[in-house]
């Protein structure tokens, strides 16, 4: 009967009815408060379900560009030669994809390749605007890297200082903006001096 000396030992029976008493009043005061607390609940519920119903409108509307997104390459490298331009493209599981599943494009100015299934989705990567004409372009395999490597050959053996037209612009403005925000630092460190 070791056990219920034990128990006996943790509530003394002669003070149970006090501790009962007082214990009666603050339960009274939770459920005055617990009131309050549920009438705030609906409206946040509200809410939320309205939200997830404009998510849900916003999903169904966005599924293509979804789709879009999912299959498009955007990570490459490239590099000027004198009579080609290469692109590099790595994907995690290339060197799987077999031959007949890399399908390359290109016209004067664009390029494409579509890898038909890559770890069970369809990748597209292209290039649209290019900086100089082409004439053909050609595909190269990196076995053992995961990378394939577009050749594109220069209409004209002139120097492509970028890959597209457009993209020298967006880049310029980021690096200004980067310079300004590092100008403002020695100042900053100075007053950290003083």
């Amino acid at each position: 009967g070791g056990s219920s000396s034990v128990f006996t030992g943790l509530f003394p029976r002669p003070s149970t009815m006090s501790e009962a008493t007082e214990e009666r009043k603050e339960p009274q005061e939770e459920a005055s408060a617990t009131p309050a607390e549920v009438k705030k609940e609906p409206p946040v519920w509200e809410g939320a379900a309205a939200g997830k119903y404009q998510w849900d409108e916003a999903r169904k509307g966005g599924d293509a560009d979804k789709d879009i997104g999912g299959e498009a390459i955007t990570k490459y490298s490239w590099s000027d030669g004198k009579k080609n331009v290469s692109v590099y493209i790595e994907l995690d599981g290339l060197d799987d994809v077999p031959d007949e599943a890399l399908v390359l494009e290109s016209g004067e100015k664009e390029v494409s390749l579509t890898i038909a299934s890559i770890a069970g989705r369809r990748k597209r990567f292209a290039l649209v605007g290019l900086f100089n004409e082409i004439e053909s372009a050609g595909l190269v395999r990196k076995k053992g890297k995961n990378t394939v490597v577009l050749k594109l050959k220069k209409k004209e053996e002139k120097s492509w200082y970028k890959l597209l037209e457009s993209s020298g612009k967006g880049g310029g403005d980021d690096e200004d903006g980067g310079m300004g925000g590092m100008g403002g630092m020695p100042g900053m460190g100075g007053m950290g001096g003083m």
